[in-house]
């Protein structure tokens, strides 16, 4: 059988950003594929009728999209400017959407908007509601015509060079710098071709819902420091005006309405920190009054990692009488509806990840990643999930994929859910190098899902291995729940899980097991590094070192490290705990030979960490290699650009190779 390379990811196509149009009989969704030769990203529109799948945009990158009614789509790109922009229109923030025919015919230009536009509503008069990027400096820079607006775009360029900060958090992983940004609401009408900003200088809106003449959105409005939790606004869409009608209280996570009913799914903390699971509530818009609907403690979006996911997904939505949602459950991600008396019942299950879905009527279709299959479109139906596709049926014919074999370990009164990932034609009466793989969050889950790192990995000949221990998600808040306990008890576990797995499979060679992780995983291989020389070499990536630069260079709100810290940081006691679970202070009882792996523009663990943990190996004389990736942020191992998952993928497979020869 043909064997899974490092460079097969190329191969695969992911799909993404299902929407139903408006009566139901066609489905749209988005295939992304990396090209080859120019080693970068392909997404390409597809209309479903039916049973038939045909192609609607194939010239390029397509960006959002909505049904403008029954028969158009109205879709954003970068690949269709009909002239070249000279270099002051450059400087310009734009969005330009073009009208497709469905019936047949070359989509045409519709309009442009003067600003980075995104998350398009489509309202019953045929105008849109949408999000849009503005600074608070000049909030309506998109306004202004003529000499005036290149005098205001020529004072921006002349400060692109400054950095001035007044707000925190002032930067973002993926975004860069945020000082004075934010995303406000503007409605445009079409015929009228007239944009306006609803929403004011200095909020931020996460989230918006249309209901009959108003826009109910959820965000925060601050100058200086942002708040840890939302508020929730009205807008009338006649009169412009806007009260906030919920203070404070939640971290909204969505909100939906079911009839006249505002559903707001939000955590307060105060049980879980937070990271503890949102609970349900319903907000009546007469009284203004917030009630518990269930604290069912569901987990809330798919938290199953996997390496094979692109694009755009769905995160709840209304739907008739039921508000629709995907949640990790111990053993695979489920689509779940919740009705207005509290009840909750599974839609549809997934032996693996549902990536992305739609719902129109009782007709419910997903991406999903099933069986340890590459993803395809499933309809849900009665008993079984009903294949649709078949985009990457070919990729892997007559290649041996591992299956995962299922590990439980058990320490602290808690199982620990594993799998084993075995070499093709495996002989237990060989010896064989592994590879023990933590994952990030911490509030993630590994699963039995196709992981195509740990594939490649095992079709060179190592066994791989992976486990959930306490603060992995989808098993309730309480165990996901870390607290003050980092580098405890889930250290622990991870070493009774390595146990356990070197029991039920002795032909491991204990002399040649590797340890690797990012994010989260990065953190813990740091920390294995300073508490154990079991490890032949270790490839940590995108981590954290030290939680005291952590705090003030992260984009990380500053109040989710009092789970690391039960004081304030920057007192003696706070500065004290934080410094006790950090890695670095145990690095002087590091052996191994280390790897580290960042990104230049990773604002989630700043490459400052993997800096500090390079300088203490080098001064320590312990073997130690980093590979800074320019362009890159924290995504880089799931959405870098593809020469970089690659060189990432060579460098720790090197490494390893290096260590267990």
């Amino acid at each position: 059988m043909k064997k899974i390379k490092l460079d097969t990811f190329m191969d695969f196509r992911m799909l993404s950003a299902l929407t139903f149009s408006p009566d139901g009989k066609k489905l749209a969704y988005v295939v992304t594929e990396i090209d080859r030769e120019k080693k970068e990203y392909v997404s390409r529109l597809r209309l479903r009728t039916g049973e038939e799948d045909r192609p609607m945009i194939s010239d390029g990158k397509v960006g959002e999209y909505i049904f403008e009614d029954d028969d158009h789509i109205l879709f954003a790109t970068d690949r269709r400017d009909e002239k070249k922009k000279d270099k002051e229109e450059e400087k310009e923030a734009s969005t330009v959407l073009y009208r497709l025919p469905l019936s047949g015919g070359e989509a045409e230009k519709a309009f442009e908007l003067p600003l980075d536009a995104g998350s398009f509503e489509r309202l019953p008069d045929g105008s849109l509601l949408m999000t849009g990027e503005i600074s608070t400096e000049n909030p309506d820079l998109y306004l202004l015509e003529g000499d005036k607006k290149k005098k205001a775009l020529e004072k921006q360029e002349e400060e692109k060079d400054y950095d001035v900060l007044t707000e925190s958090p002032f930067v973002s992983n993926g975004r860069g710098l945020i000082q004075g940004k934010r995303s406000a609401v503007f409605h445009y009408q079409v015929k009228e071709k007239k944009l306006r900003r609803l929403t004011g200088r200095y909020t931020d809106v996460s989230s918006f819902r249309v209901h009959g003449k108003d826009v109910y959105f959820s965000g925060v409005n601050f100058r200086n420091r942002r708040p840890n939790r939302d508020c929730l606004y009205r807008l009338n869409l006649e009169t412009g005006k806007t009260e906030q009608i919920l203070g404070p209280k939640l971290l909204i996570y969505a909100i939906e309405f079911i009839g006249d009913t505002l559903i707001v799914s939000g955590a307060d903390g105060k049980r879980y920190g937070e990271n503890g699971n949102p609970c349900f509530y319903t907000f009546d818009i007469g009284t203004r009054e917030l009630k518990l609907l269930t604290d069912a403690d569901e987990s809330l979006g798919n938290a199953m990692l996997t390496d094979v996911e692109y694009g755009a997904a769905r995160f709840t939505k209304a739907e008739g009488n039921y508000l629709y949602f995907p949640a990790l459950d111990r053993d695979g991600c489920r689509l779940k509806r919740l009705s207005l008396d509290g009840r909750i019942e599974t839609v549809a299950s997934a032996d693996g990840i549902i990536s992305d879905y739609d719902v129109h009527g009782d007709k419910v279709i997903f991406a999903g990643m099933l069986n340890m299959k590459l993803p395809e479109l499933y309809q849900a139906e009665k008993d079984e999930n009903r294949c649709l596709t078949a985009w990457n049926a070919e990729v892997l014919k007559d290649t041996y994929v591992a299956q995962p074999q299922p590990v439980t370990a058990e320490l602290d009164g808690e199982e620990i859910d594993g799998w084993v990932l075995l070499p093709e034609d495996y002989d237990p009466r060989k010896k064989y190098p592994a590879v023990l793989d933590i994952h990030g969050g911490p509030k993630c889950a590994y699963g039995p899902v196709f992981f195509h790192e740990m594939q490649a990995w095992a079709a060179k000949g190592y066994i791989v291995f992976f486990c959930n221990p306490h603060g992995s998600d989808g098993r309730g808040s309480a165990f996901a729940y870390l607290d003050l306990q980092w580098g405890s008890i889930d250290y622990r576990q991870i070493m009774a899980f390595t146990d356990r797995v070197l029991e039920l499979y002795p032909a491991i060679d204990i002399r040649r097991i590797c340890c690797t992780g990012g994010s989260y995983g990065g953190y813990m291989s740091n920390w294995i590094l300073g508490h154990t020389d079991r490890f032949c070499a270790i490839a940590t990536q995108r981590s954290i070192s030290n939680w005291v630069t952590m705090y003030g260079l992260s984009d990380i709100p500053p109040i989710s490290n009092f789970e690391v810290c039960s004081a304030d940081p920057y007192t003696e006691k706070g500065i004290e705990e934080m410094w006790n679970v950090s890695p670095l202070k145990y690095i002087m009882n590091a052996k191994t030979p280390t790897l580290i792996i960042h990104s230049e523009e990773d604002y989630r663990c700043p490459i400052a960490e993997g800096y500090q943990l390079y300088t203490a190996l080098v001064y320590l004389r312990v073997p130690a290699r980093m590979v800074v990736f320019h362009g890159e942020n924290h995504e880089l191992s799931r959405t870098g650009k593809p020469a970089h998952r690659l060189r990432r993928l060579e460098e720790i497979t090197g490494w390893f190779d290096k260590y267990t020869k």
